[in-house]
Order: C-alpha cells, then sequence, then structure tokens
C-alpha cells in the first residue's frame, strides 16, 4: 500500500514492522485492508480518491452522507467484479473448457466411457452454476444492473441446455444427459421467471453500515488533513450574517426550497444561488439568521418562480403541499415546480440503487389522502413498500448540473412535445419536471 503522504509503497511486513507507518517518511496509515472483511477492503490511497472524486478534484463541497454513497457505490462495484456475478455470460462461456477437461480426467481416472462419464459431470457443473446465477439474481449486495443480466443468464443456460445440450445427448444416446438437459433447462426458465417476479421486492442493502462508515472517517480525519471540502453539520451560528439593507432592497427571480438543510448547505456552500440569481432555503427555515429577511424579498416579487427540491421519500412529498401554506406561497399566480424526484423517474432505472426502511413504509401509509392521490398505484406501492432514493446519492457536481439543467428548462411554463416539463395539477399550478438525472 502507497503512503499518500510520501508515495513510498509498504508492503505488509514494512506496515506491522514500523507500527502501521510509513517505513519512509513515519506517516501513520488510516487502514489496514489485510484486517478487515474482503468485500471491504480499504486502503489510504483509495480512500483518498474517494475524496478527489467527490469534491471534483477538490473543487466542490460535498456532504459526509455524499462521500458514504461514494464508497458504497465503489465497494459494490468491486464486489462484483471479483465475483461469479459480473458479466456472468461470458464466465459461463469460459466454464466449458475446465467442464470438458473435468470430463475427461474423470473417464480416464476412473476408467470409464467419456460416454457415461461426461454427461454426469456436465450435469453436476451445469446444476451448480444454474444455482449459482440464480442467488445472485436475488442478491441485494448486487446492483438492479448485475441482477438483470444475471436473469439474462439464466435464459441462456435454458436455451444452451435445451437447444443444445438435449440434441447432443440424443445424438450421443446418453439418458443421463438426456434427462438433465431437459429438466435443468425447465428449472433454469423457470428460475429466470421467478427471480424477474421477486425482482420488485428486492432491495439495494448497504455493504457497509453508516456506523461503520463514521468510524473509517473519524479514524482519517484524526490522521490525515480532512479535506476543506467537506461539509460539516448544518448549525446556525455558522452562516454568513445578515444582508445588508440595500440589498434587501432587491428580489430574486426564483428560490428553491429543499426538504434537507444538508441540500441548501451544498448548494449555497458551492454558489449555486449566485450563479443562478436565486434564494435557497428549506422547508423548516434554513438559513436561520436570513430566512425572515429572504422570505420579505422574495414575496416582493410577483413573478417568482417556487423550486421545490426533495428526496424521494414520503416526507420529501409533503414539501409541495406545505409551499401553498399562508406563510409560504399561497398566490396560486406564483409557480411551484417540482424538481425533486419522483418514483416514477427512477422505478425502472436499473442503475439507480433503491434502499428501502420500515420507518418510511410507515410514512408513505399516513400521507394524506391528496398527496397519495397525486401517485400512481406503481408509485404508491413503491412507496409503501419502505422504498426511498436521497438527493445525497448523486455526487454533487451532477446533483448542481441536473438542478441548474432543470431551471434552464422551466424558463417557459408549457407543455412542449419532447420536453420534460408537464402541468401536474392545474389549481394551484404545480409543475414537475419528468426526468431526473
Amino acid at each position: 500500500m502507497k503512503c499518500i503522504s510520501c508515495g513510498t509503497d509498504n508492503n505488509l511486513k514494512d506496515r506491522t514492522g514500523n507500527m502501521g507507518r510509513c517505513k519512509s517518511c513515519n506517516h501513520p496509515f488510516a487502514f489496514e485492508p489485510t484486517a478487515m472483511p474482503t468485500n471491504t477492503k480499504l486502503t489510504d490511497p483509495f480512500f483518498a480518491k474517494l475524496i478527489i472524486d467527490i469534491s471534483a478534484n477538490n473543487t466542490l463541497f460535498f456532504t459526509p452522507r455524499q462521500l458514504y454513497y461514494l464508497l458504497d457505490k465503489r465497494l459494490r462495484s468491486r464486489f462484483i467484479r471479483a465475483g461469479f456475478a459480473a458479466n456472468p455470460i461470458p464466465v459461463i462461456g469460459c466454464s466449458a473448457f475446465p467442464i470438458i477437461f473435468a470430463s475427461f480426467w474423470a473417464s480416464g481416472f476412473f476408467n470409464l466411457s467419456p460416454n457415461f462419464v461426461a454427461p454426469i459431470v456436465v450435469s453436476i457443473a451445469a446444476t451448480a452454476i444454474v444455482w449459482l446465477v440464480s442467488q445472485n439474481a436475488l442478491s441485494p449486495q448486487l446492483n438492479r444492473r448485475t441482477r438483470q443480466e444475471n436473469i439474462t443468464a439464466l435464459k441462456v443456460l435454458a436455451g444452451i441446455l435445451l437447444l443444445a445440450g438435449l440434441p447432443v445427448s440424443i445424438i450421443i444416446k446418453t439418458p443421463i444427459g438426456i434427462i438433465f438437459s431437459i429438466g435443468l433447462g425447465i428449472a433454469a426458465a423457470w428460475l429466470s421467471w421467478d427471480c424477474q417476479r421477486q425482482q420488485s421486492q428486492i432491495f439495494d442493502k448497504f455493504l457497509i453500515e453508516k456506523t461503520q462508515f463514521d468510524t473509517w472517517l473519524d479514524r482519517w480525519m484524526s490522521i490525515n488533513n480532512l479535506s476543506e471540502k467537506m461539509l460539516p453539520l448544518p448549525l446556525a451560528n455558522g452562516l454568513p450574517a445578515a444582508p445588508n439593507p440595500q440589498v434587501t432592497a432587491y428580489s430574486f427571480d426564483r428560490v428553491v426550497v429543499c426538504d434537507k438543510s444538508s441540500i441548501a448547505q451544498l448548494l449555497i456552500s458551492n454558489n449555486f444561488h449566485f450563479e443562478n440569481n436565486c434564494a435557497i432555503l428549506t422547508i423548516d427555515g434554513y438559513p436561520q439568521n436570513i430566512f425572515a429577511t429572504t422570505m420579505e424579498m422574495l414575496h416582493r416579487n410577483p413573478d417568482l418562480k417556487v423550486y421545490a427540491l426533495h428526496n424521494c421519500s414520503p416526507s420529501g412529498f409533503k414539501l409541495i403541499s406545505r409551499l401553498r401554506e399562508e406563510t409560504w406561497f399561497p398566490n396560486p399566480a406564483i409557480p411551484i415546480i417540482d424538481v425533486g424526484i419522483l418514483p416514477r423517474q427512477i422505478m425502472d432505472n436499473i442503475d439507480v440503487m433503491t434502499p428501502q426502511s420500515r420507518s418510511s413504509a410507515r410514512t408513505s401509509q399516513q400521507l394524506p389522502p391528496d398527496i397519495r392521490a397525486s401517485l400512481n398505484p406503481e408509485e404508491l406501492a413503491w412507496l409503501d413498500a419502505g422504498c426511498y432514493l436521497e438527493l445525497e446519492s448523486f455526487p454533487p457536481q451532477k446533483l448542481i448540473q441536473i438542478l441548474h439543467r432543470a431551471i434552464n428548462e422551466s424558463r417557459e411554463l408549457a407543455v412542449i412535445e419532447g420536453g420534460d416539463m408537464v402541468i401536474i395539477d392545474s389549481s394551484p399550478v404545480f409543475y414537475a419536471v419528468e426526468s431526473f438525472g
């Protein structure tokens, strides 16, 4: 493992012999990969690169939870590549050669006819492969794309067994091969259907617990200089001073209202409000020391546009209705544009992680009737199952790009053929961007 301080490569003997420090510069290592589970092995260069990537080469602020999501994504990708789950079809094709070799070896070792031994060996190996692929297709530790690839592999296996294995077994007249080709081929076809049926009930599971990540992050912070781009918890006393009275004489053309203060802090820290001439607030009154003044400025602008940015979660969907309350923007002439994540935007996206929690399921089932009525049956079923998606699952650069694009597309509030802006309610007027990311 290379030292992130001086770049010297230290093997295990070097690290243990120097009490976990670099043999050249004596800088301590934060992680020892040999002492970690296989699927969560960390090295100092690996973690340092995470911070560089999430901050876009130290140019953007990010939240600790965004770092957590990126770490889980990278570990999951490494876990998939290291196992049989990655690209199962090529792996299945490559496995044919060792199976054929094993057949001839067993035939010679036991002095039996290849026509007798080969079908048995191939059948056992094929059964093991079908079972392993079916387990991968149902694994919550793999992402949805990989699970779909394994379902496709089951269909390919069924086709190979029925369209190739069966004719070959008939030609060489092996009853064992005929029976296994038919039985295992039908089993693989049924498993592909059954695994596909169960996909809606499988939720992505984090490879590492949040508490474990916090421990690793604390360890890193105690040894290395923490990136100046990582944001602390949003606090009122860390905010800028109240604006100058001359500034408050003006207003903003638009306001982005977030459901989480961490997202508002992220946007403000990355100067999104300056670049887009917009105020950034949260539904619970963040930033506290300028919230009242900012609201006064916004209420003076009759041409104001309000953008609601929220997680794809039951609590996030409450944001829209709250923005029509008396203390916010009850005037129906002020459009409210939903630029948050909607279930229909990501339910069928196999590249999006879909975690689940029981608390989210309970909150969804307790949503007010008007909010539930605004969602289609598939979306309600998705939310009632406890599924959710956080904005912080996107890196800051991606999140800012998505929001910037949504604001640009909403400059003309109309339904345009081929566009992403549609009216979802006309009294009072609400709008939604139909794609996210």
